[in-house]
């Protein structure tokens, strides 16, 4: 007897796909492949007739909980809501405007996402700006990531960021950066004019994103600090990023995002305030290019970086560009996405997604196999995706924010059942989850 038998689903294994059963008991995978179902007994069986079963989605950049910004209704609570009815089920949460950059602010975050958590969570300590902190014990309070910024508002000099590098590599922990160089933004935002949408492109050049990526390369390696290049916006960045994995003795990761791979700076003129975001968008070339580095192993990963806002806020963009804040609400429909515009269009295949998605982030987390597989013996955590034709809108999603940048777009993959932790969690976008139910990972030093 198990607690409950998936069956007649399409297992997505590093390999490839196959069809076969799984088998779920107290919180764990019991069983998985062929035949399985013919040998337990359940309480719970889950008819799959032949949707695709992938491991629950590992998102390890996203901004979710900040008292001090987020207005009413935006939380952990109300966001890993979100996440959880789009598939992910766990989350890396990163700071936004309120730092973490002590042992006691981290442990006062963990506290409080603990109480609201749908899925299970890690912590990024962050945003660095000044090299006196004490990295060992934020790191001794349960993490192995560290975020800061060559470009404002959280700007960290070059000496710092080296300095961060070589305390927190010496410690056994990566080091996360924003890679656009302040410099060239300050320049390019002297040469606009207006506050119309469609001038917030010109205002982050790629050329910033493509020198800063080179030069913290050279920091990590200098450092000896594993780097994680957070959201490269551009195929000419994931180039540059490659360029320098192939001859740094540090490991170094780069993560894109979907709205990197969805838009291009041409759609601005359509959906101006709503496609705002840092680093910007950039040439349907570009976008191209990307899709490239996504498809050939040059990209290691993708991360939602969701950040929510409310639709009146977002709107008030269209007057002036410069005045809500840049950040795409995209957790609940990342996976989605991929399945539709990417396996679904032959731009990725399932095995792949699973690594973009799934794997790959739970290794870079330190929380693989136990996240981001369907091993024997790992959480249950998986997603079953039927295709289905629909009309994306928000008003389908659990995003409390009534807006999504891809309202409209014509998908064909649909988040089905989602279960973490061995749990039902969410059925079609409606969550049978609640807050509290997901457990704080610590996370080990990488040595």
């Amino acid at each position: 007897m198990v607690d409950r038998l998936i069956t007649d689903a399409r297992i997505v294994e590093p390999t490839g796909v196959t069809t076969g059963d799984i088998a779920i008991d107290d919180g764990t995978i019991a069983d998985v492949g062929p035949d399985v179902a013919k040998r337990y007994d359940a309480d719970d069986r889950i008819d799959a007739d032949d949707m695709v079963a992938l491991p629950g989605v590992v998102d390890i950049h996203n901004h979710m909980h900040d008292e001090a910004l987020f207005p009413d209704g935006i939380d952990f609570g109300s966001q890993t809501a979100s996440a959880v009815a789009g598939g992910v089920t766990t989350v890396i949460e990163l700071p936004t405007q309120t730092p973490v950059t002590s042992p006691e602010a981290f442990r006062e975050k963990r506290e409080a996402c603990e109480d609201l958590s749908h899925v299970d969570f890690g912590l990024v300590a962050g945003n660095v700006e000044d090299a006196d902190i004490d990295v060992e014990d934020i790191m001794a309070a349960g993490t192995r990531d560290f975020k800061t910024f060559t470009a404002e508002p959280y700007l960290a000099d070059d000496a710092t960021i080296v300095e961060v590098m070589a305390e927190v590599g010496a410690a056994g922990g990566k080091v996360r950066v924003h890679c656009e160089t302040q410099g060239i933004l300050d320049h390019a935002r002297e040469q606009i004019e207006g506050d119309d949408p469609e001038v917030y492109p010109d205002s982050r050049p790629l050329e910033a994103e493509l020198d800063a990526i080179n030069r913290v390369g050279w920091f990590a390696e200098y450092a000896d600090c594993p780097l994680h290049v957070v959201h490269v916006s551009s195929g000419s960045g994931a180039r540059e990023g490659g360029r320098f994995k192939s001859r740094a003795n540090v490991p170094v990761t780069l993560e894109t995002c979907p709205h990197y791979l969805a838009f291009s700076d041409d759609d601005v003129a359509d959906l101006g305030p709503f496609l705002k975001v840092n680093p910007s968008l950039k040439s349907v070339d570009e976008v191209e290019r990307l899709w490239d580095a996504v498809q050939d192993g040059t990209i290691d990963l993708i991360a939602s970086e969701h950040f929510p806002t409310y639709r009146e806020e977002r709107e008030r963009g269209w007057e002036d560009i410069w005045e809500p804040y840049a950040g795409l609400p995209s957790i609940e429909t990342m996976l989605e996405f991929l399945v539709s515009e990417g396996v679904h269009e032959d731009r990725l295949t399932w095995p792949r997604l699973a690594e973009l998605v799934s794997a790959r982030p739970a290794r870079e987390a330190g929380v693989y196999p136990k996240k981001g597989s369907l091993r024997v013996g790992t959480d249950a955590d998986i997603v079953l995706l039927r295709r289905e034709a629909y009309e994306v809108s928000a008003d389908d999603l659990e995003f409390v924010g009534g807006w999504t940048p891809y309202e409209g777009r014509q998908w064909t993959g649909r988040v089905d059942t989602v279960i973490a932790d061995g749990e039902v969690a969410a059925r079609d976008h409606r969550v049978l989850s609640s807050p509290g139910d997901g457990d704080f990972l610590a996370r080990e030093p990488l040595r």
